[in-house]
């Protein structure tokens, strides 16, 4: 905008300044819209709380919406890839849960996994007590944290020893020490001397 002319100041400086303005609002309002474009699918009631909340009770309904939108970036901690699910629901149509085939391991008993063994395969390898024992106890550690969960590491934090810390009085043949919070009076070994 210039306003060096015949009309310096007058209504085309005017007239000049509110296109400008005008236009500048105009900008504004079509980036808004662009932004106000991806807050167009629906959010739950209870992201827009957990928003309201982050917020305060004071925000504008519009910053809410924006907030509500960047916490609902990406999958939630913690939760299920839908890829995994579908894999899941897929292959489960083949066979038992892999949970299920380890808890049946792990309750039968090695003779009678011994006996199945011969059973399918008289000749060839057959299964020892010793391989039946160790696939049963493989089976039990990997399904025991779904039973049991693992306890916090406990950690001893006793200072053990002995601190001294010597302490001069203000007269001068007396010495505080302190061994372990218990203050003892000693006297100077020099003055001890004298005496």
């Amino acid at each position: 905008m210039s306003i060096d002319g015949p009309n310096a100041g007058g209504k085309e400086a005017l007239r000049q300044l509110a296109a400008q303005s005008k236009q500048l609002v105009e900008e504004a309002a079509a980036e808004e819209t662009e932004a106000q474009m991806d807050l167009l699918e629906p959010l739950t009631a209870e992201e827009k709380a957990v928003a309201q909340d982050q917020l305060g009770p004071n925000a504008q309904p519009l910053a809410v919406l924006k907030q509500a939108r960047e916490n609902r970036k990406g999958r939630p901690p913690g939760s299920r890839n839908r890829r995994t699910d579908d894999f899941v629901s897929y292959v489960s149509q083949f066979g038992p849960d892999p949970a299920v085939a380890m808890m049946k391991i792990i309750g039968e008993d090695e003779d009678a996994m011994i006996a199945r063994s011969r059973q399918i395969d008289p000749i060839k390898k057959r299964l020892s007590f010793a391989e039946a024992r160790a696939m049963r106890i493989r089976c039990a550690e990997t399904m025991m944290p779904y039973f049991h969960g693992k306890k916090p590491v406990e950690v001893d934090a006793t200072v053990r020893g002995v601190m001294i810390v010597e302490e001069i009085s203000q007269a001068r043949d007396v010495v505080n020490h302190t061994i372990d919070g218990i203050v003892g009076v000693a006297i100077d070994q020099a003055e001890d001397d004298e005496r």
